[in-house]
């Protein structure tokens, strides 16, 4: 349990939160290529979403694991898991720390290039209400919890998790302090994600 004081934040600021976009996996679901450079309407998913997400933080770094020399094509701030071997967005997560300089960071899968225009003021304004150093969004039916945002705090019990082969990000969540941001009066489809080869062909068929 972390202490509310050590996480306590100032009013919305965006200044004082990095954006992470997390693309390390493997990409087994899309015949093992790299989601993130998938074209969707005519460039690549990760483009709409660097986009989307700078337009709401002041600085957005992206995890990727391979194909970096791709990666650097659309940004120059990108990090690699600690630990090997793709062990999926908590890894990721955790090694964000070692380089965003901010105390805050917002995360968000790197295949919905439909996140909210107020994403980052939502979780802001739930943290408000209900202090607590990991914020989850809740979409009105189920938490999605690759979209929250959290403390630097939380860095060694991510560790704690991936040393266990606790890898289970809703696990994760669960298992410590956090607050629901709700996004249920807002955009629907706000938190699909694209999860298959089909849904990229679709997209590119309706551009």
């Amino acid at each position: 349990m972390v202490d509310v004081a050590e996480h306590k934040m100032t009013m919305v600021d965006s200044t004082v939160i990095t954006g992470v976009i997390i693309a390390g996996g493997q990409g087994s679901r899309v015949g093992f290529q790299q989601k993130a450079l998938l074209p969707y309407h005519g460039e690549p998913i990760l483009k709409p979403i660097l986009a989307l997400l700078g337009s709401q933080v002041d600085n957005v770094w992206v995890n990727a694991n391979a194909e970096m020399e791709r990666y650097q094509e659309f940004s120059e701030q990108l990090f690699s898991d600690e630990y090997q071997g793709f062990l999926g967005p908590l890894a990721g997560m955790h090694a964000a720390w070692h380089f965003i300089q901010t105390d805050w960071a917002v995360f968000v899968p790197c295949d919905n290039p439909n996140l909210p225009n107020d994403f980052v003021n939502r979780l802001q304004n739930a943290y408000q209400q209900h202090p607590n150093p990991i914020v989850v969004v809740h979409d009105g039916e189920r938490l999605q919890p690759l979209y929250m945002m959290m403390h630097r705090s939380m860095a060694n019990s991510l560790s704690q998790a991936i040393a266990k082969g606790h890898l289970s990000v809703n696990r994760w969540v669960k298992e410590n302090d956090f607050t629901e941001a709700s996004f249920a009066d807002c955009c629907p489809k706000a938190f699909q994600n694209m999860n298959t080869l089909a849904s990229f062909d679709v997209a590119e068929e309706s551009s």
